[in-house]
């Protein structure tokens, strides 16, 4: 799990002004990571690998957007760090809320699909192994935010 955590903490830390390639390049790389954790974590037979990957590249492919806009928020975040009101900490707030609600969402429809057309133990430990790693990102990551400043 630690390079996952690596590679989110170079995209979360970014500079503002760092390229799209760049940005895609350790993106890339994680979604490379997290397979390889994910296929070690299942242990699928052929007959399941066959079901299941085609369906977490689905997954992977919708789970992609929400990344981008945890990334944007994070973007927004720092970029008016010093100067957050209360409008912006409650929209901020909102949106963080919304991203989350749309993850959780997107989560239990594959675990559905999994559970369906794999079994139910493979959708489980699926759902189990995205929690963990969404948890782990999310705590690496907001414990290298600022909190933001006050203002007078």
């Amino acid at each position: 799990m630690k390079p996952i955590v690596a590679f989110l903490l170079l995209l979360g830390t970014l500079n503002l002004s760092a390229q799209a390639t760049e940005t895609e390049l350790v993106r890339s790389a994680f979604k490379l990571e997290k397979k390889a954790i994910v296929a070690d974590a299942l242990q699928l037979n052929e007959k399941e690998a066959a079901l299941f990957w085609p369906i977490y590249e689905e997954y992977e492919t919708l789970r992609y957007r929400f990344g981008t806009k945890r990334i944007q928020l994070v973007e927004k975040y720092l970029l008016h760090l010093d100067q957050v009101t209360d409008i912006t900490a409650d929209e901020l707030v909102k949106a963080s809320n919304e991203l989350l609600s749309g993850e959780l969402a997107l989560r239990t429809k594959y675990y559905r699909i999994v559970k369906k057309k794999v079994s139910i133990l493979t959708a489980a430990r699926f759902y189990q192994i995205e929690d963990m790693i969404n948890v782990e990102i999310r705590s690496q990551l907001f414990a290298q935010l600022p909190l933001p400043v006050r203002m007078p």
